[in-house]
């Protein structure tokens, strides 16, 4: 990890694009778009080009509008080239979908997931931060830049997206030491919270109730519980552009310490993994080629919805 590489590659461009992964969350999004504000008020030509789009719950933070989605890789070709492209919050290239085709000078990788496999040109990655916004703000400071309210509030977000409002296991002293910092700032994390949380649409809440009629918790290992969603049930739904709460639902079940939820997707399954410490659901979905964090992690995994959820559950009933 080198803060003054990475500082150095962003003194020496003028023209900067800046993405994070596929099906973007709150860290990567909030970490885009607090280096996006700061760079802008350092005299910096940037661009917001994301791989997909963006949950509608996130559009309070400054700079979302700003956000162009490049879902081709036609697309990324046919746009102006960057001298210095930042991907934050992604673990390989292959995530960063379309956008990994943009034509560029230097890569600049920052990240903290531990399977990060150091895909940039320069690469500032620490598994042991908490999310990816930290490391921002870190950066920002290296870089002698001005960090107001609302820079502030795009690395708030990321906080607390990534430690689950301060409930996963990776929320420490550091942690709510960054918290303070962030509120020195003089941001209004009650505010904030409330915009994350209460912010569901019609068609997410219907899914909830979906979610809690298809609940099963495991006939062998009641610890684990979860539902899976066919591709009918999507249908029936109606847009829904943040499936990521609905992970809560078994989550939240008493007695339960691992959570799923599958989603049918053409011909793969969309697999959301959740689960308390000690058990590692992480390890889970990398060996089903997807990534993520101990306790919070996800895959795309070929095959019907049936013969995905049994070689699901079959590798989370090993690990309880």
């Amino acid at each position: 990890m080198s803060l003054a590489a990475a500082a150095a590659a962003i003194s020496s461009a003028t023209n900067i694009a800046i993405t994070t992964h596929i099906n973007p969350d709150g860290d990567g999004v909030g970490a885009a778009l607090a280096l996006n504000r700061t760079l802008r008020a350092m005299g910096k030509q940037v661009r917001l080009l994301f791989p997909s789009t963006v949950a509608s719950h996130l559009d309070f933070l400054p700079g979302f509008k700003r956000i162009a989605v490049l879902d081709s890789e036609a697309k990324a070709r046919r746009v102006k080239p960057a001298e210095l492209l930042i991907s934050v919050d992604c673990g390989d290239l292959a995530r960063l979908g379309a956008v990994a085709a943009l034509r560029r000078n230097k890569l600049l990788n920052i990240d903290h997931h531990s399977s990060n496999d150091r895909f940039g040109d320069c690469n500032l990655v620490d598994p042991a931060a908490a999310c990816t916004t930290i490391m921002v703000h870190k950066l920002l400071k290296r870089c002698g830049a001005a960090i107001d309210t609302a820079t502030a509030d795009c690395l708030y977000t990321g906080l607390v997206f990534d430690t689950g409002r301060f409930m996963h296991s990776n929320t420490s002293a550091t942690v709510f030491r960054f918290a303070a910092t962030l509120m020195g700032y003089g941001i209004d994390a009650a505010a904030i919270n409330r915009k994350l949380t209460y912010t569901m649409s019609p068609a997410l809440l219907k899914a909830q109730k979906l979610a809690i009629e298809r609940l099963t918790v495991d006939t062998t290992k009641p610890s684990i519980a979860g539902m899976a969603f066919s591709q009918r049930d999507i249908a029936k739904l109606g847009e829904i552009d943040d499936w990521g709460e609905l992970i809560e639902i078994p989550r939240s079940l008493r007695g339960v310490e691992v959570a799923y939820f599958l989603r049918e997707h053409g011909d793969c399954v969309r697999c959301s993994l959740r689960s308390n410490p000690p058990y590692a659901v992480g390890t889970v979905a990398s060996a089903l080629g997807g990534g993520g964090h101990a306790q919070a992690a996800g895959c795309t995994v070929p095959g019907t919805l049936a013969s995905v959820k049994r070689e699901l559950l079959a590798r989370l009933r090993q690990i309880v």
